[in-house]
């Protein structure tokens, strides 16, 4: 299961693309965010988890990887916390 969401970073005053790529399947437990991350975007996966575990979403046996591309843009901030939370619960619940 997998899915695509478009969203944006910010460099300076400019924003750019970035496509947020989740894929969930079966196995141990673990959430993965790749594409030069930033410490608070890889402190996202936390959040997002305790938000979905707070509504009552299943994480157990599932391993989530997170892709943000393009990769060799650097990404930081909150900003990611959203797109994360709505590619996860797209691709969990299809």
């Amino acid at each position: 299961m997998s899915s695509k969401i478009t969203s944006i970073g910010l460099k300076g005053l400019e924003g750019y693309r970035i496509q947020v790529e989740v894929q969930v399947i079966e196995g141990m437990e673990s959430i993965v965010v790749v594409g030069l991350p930033d410490a608070s975007v890889k402190e996202s996966k936390e959040r997002v988890s305790a938000a979905l575990r707070s509504i009552g979403f299943p994480l157990t046996d599932m391993r989530v990887v997170i892709n943000l591309s393009p990769a060799e843009q650097k990404k930081n901030g909150s900003l990611f916390d959203w797109p994360l939370h709505s590619g996860y619960w797209k691709a969990a619940s299809s």
